[in-house]
This record gives structure tokens, C-alpha cells and sequence, in this order.
């Protein structure tokens, strides 16, 4: 399953969860910071995505995803989700506007031939925003077709290009293969586990941790296929 640890609202980390002709170099915009610690998000397109900001059209699809067991299976929330949630999250991330530190921000990904929704890649940014901590989503439509990693490429080279945060982090369940297989692509390197940290209501969890400072990033960034 392509997804990495995120929290079902907007608190503080539970994640996951190019070379010069590579398709991120051509974006247009860079992110400007306002006064609040709050980086602006403009759409970016790579290969095969368009990545953009949430908006309220997106409560319903978001819903659905996370609804999904196989989606919700090592995730912070439970099923089904409800419309009411997704739309508590949808306004807390399109009031914040963009990546803000001490709070999650998603971001939507949405495959550019059909326009259809893939899933969504979240941060986390902390308070000096020098560190961001990553999550992903797919519809289960989407995985097995290499965009789980694309997009988190995508979202890896923005926060160390335009936001210049020092270190990426992600965590997930030590079983959830498929997501530890993209954080490895993607260049993350195993840090350990946290045993029994993860609770979903009663239910608690290891944590496996992986880590990527930004120079080992640029110096070998994924190449989406």
C-alpha cells in the first residue's frame, strides 16, 4: 500500500508517512513567506502529476480515501471518515494557505492526462521550519504505477529548494512495505524504531523512523519514471 503515516487532523508529527532537464525545474513560481511563518503553495507539475494546493472542492474525494481500509490500515484514523471531518481539514488547510510551522498542510495530486484525483502528500513543518516531516495518500486505483513516489519527490525537492528546510523525515508501521519501499527510492535512510508510539484509539503501534538531510537529497534526487 502506497501511503505514509499522517494524522487525521492538523496536530504535530505522526507522518507516513533532478538532474537540469528534470520536469521540476521548469515551475514557474517559487514560494514567498509571510509574516506569519507560512510558505504560499503554487501549483508544480512533474512528469505526470500536477500537484495543488486543497481546496473545498476536495472534501468529498478526501473522504472517500480515507474511508478506504486499505488507505486507513496503518494510518491515524479510523473508518469510515466522515464528510464532517474532511471538511474540518479541507478549512484548516486552505486558511493556512500553505506549509505553516507547527501544523499540517496537504496537498492534492492530481494525475494531468485524466485530471482525476490521485491522493494527496502532506507536511509537516517544524518551528524554525528547518525541519519537514512527510506523509502520502493514493487512491488504491493509483498505486503500483510509481506515483506515490513521484509526487513525494516532487514535494521533497520543493520544501529543500523553495521552503530550504535542512532534514526530511517520514515515519510508518514496521510492516507497511509498499510505503517503506518509497521512502528507500526516494533516498531515506532507516533510523530506527519507536516500539508501541503509534496509538489509533486503543490500538498501539511501533513506528519505524527514516531520515534524509537535504544535501543527500540533491546530491541523488529520484528520477520519476
Amino acid at each position: 500500500m502506497a501511503s505514509c503515516r499522517v494524522n487525521g487532523n492538523l496536530a504535530p508529527p505522526t507522518t507516513c508517512r533532478r538532474p537540469c532537464n528534470s520536469p521540476l525545474n521548469v515551475w514557474a513560481r517559487v514560494a514567498t513567506i509571510r509574516n506569519t511563518g507560512t510558505v504560499i503553495f503554487a501549483p508544480r507539475r512533474t512528469a505526470r502529476l500536477l500537484l495543488r494546493p486543497v481546496g473545498l472542492d476536495d472534501v468529498a474525494d478526501l473522504a472517500e480515501r480515507r474511508s478506504d481500509p486499505t488507505t486507513a490500515e496503518y494510518q491515524g484514523w479510523s473508518v469510515p471518515y466522515s464528510i464532517e471531518n474532511a471538511q474540518s481539514l479541507v478549512d484548516e488547510c486552505v486558511a493556512l494557505g500553505g506549509p505553516t510551522p507547527g501544523s499540517w498542510y496537504q496537498i492534492i495530486v492530481v494525475e494531468q492526462a485524466t485530471q482525476r484525483t490521485v491522493g494527496d502528500v502532506a507536511v509537516h513543518l517544524s518551528d524554525n521550519s528547518k525541519t519537514a516531516e512527510i506523509g502520502y495518500t493514493l487512491h488504491p486505483w493509483a498505486r503500483g504505477l510509481g506515483y506515490a513516489s513521484e509526487a513525494a519527490s516532487a514535494l521533497c525537492h520543493y520544501l529543500v529548494t523553495d521552503v530550504g528546510v535542512h532534514r526530511l523525515q517520514a515515519s510508518t508501521h514496521p510492516d507497511n512495505a509498499a510505503s517503506i519501499r518509497v521512502l528507500t527510492r526516494l533516498g531515506f535512510q532507516p533510523e530506527g524504531i519507536r516500539r508501541e508510539s503509534y496509538w489509533v484509539d486503543d490500538v498501539v503501534t511501533d513506528d519505524a523512523l527514516f531520515g534524509l538531510l537535504a544535501r543527500e537529497f540533491r546530491a541523488s534526487e529520484f528520477q520519476p519514471r
